[in-house]
């Protein structure tokens, strides 16, 4: 094991790194397809960031364990930011596109699909809707009746109170 890296052991180490960096970018764009093909929301974005970055992170302390010790070096991270950006500036380009186009596709896809069921689950929301205004209107003119039916005996304790305007309990002992 050497403790002091000769040049070409770095430059080699810089161009894996590089590369690495590259491939990150795309993962990146995989990441992005799938953000726009399943939400837009701004808290999925925010959730799709994170974990993109979660793997990242973990990838690159992958990468750096095993091709340099488990040493941080300023030209593995140099490396790694410079890899990314060129593969975001020039094929990132052309990837978006291509996204955009599969992103398109299958949102195409999956109106054909699932336009047929959304038809029939409308139709049968519209005739549920209907029925369960009827049994609203069934359940109100149930409670009305219930009040009435409890109203009707005067042997029910409130409407002792309400008749008579004050108490009519024997107290114990007192017959």
């Amino acid at each position: 094991m050497d403790y002091i890296q000769g040049i070409a052991a770095q430059t080699e180490i810089f161009l894996y790194a590089f590369g690495f960096g590259f491939l990150l970018g795309i993962l990146y764009d995989i990441f992005r397809t799938v953000r726009l093909i399943i939400s837009g929301s701004a808290g999925f974005v925010l959730i799709m960031d994170l974990l993109y970055s979660a793997v990242c992170t973990f990838l690159t302390f992958c990468f750096v364990l095993a091709f340099d010790s488990g040493r941080i070096r300023a030209y593995v991270a140099a490396g790694i930011i410079l890899g990314w950006l060129v593969y975001y500036f020039s094929f990132g380009a052309i990837a978006v596109r291509v996204s955009n186009a599969v992103v398109s596709a299958f949102r195409k896809a999956f109106s054909a699909v699932f336009l047929p069921i959304k038809r029939i689950c409308v139709k049968i929301n519209r005739k549920t809707e209907s029925f369960m205004k009827k049994c609203k209107k069934n359940i109100r003119k149930s409670d009305k009746k219930q009040k009435f039916i409890l109203q009707k005996y005067k042997g029910i304790v409130y409407n002792l109170i309400g008749y008579t305007g004050k108490y009519n309990f024997k107290k114990k002992g007192n017959d």
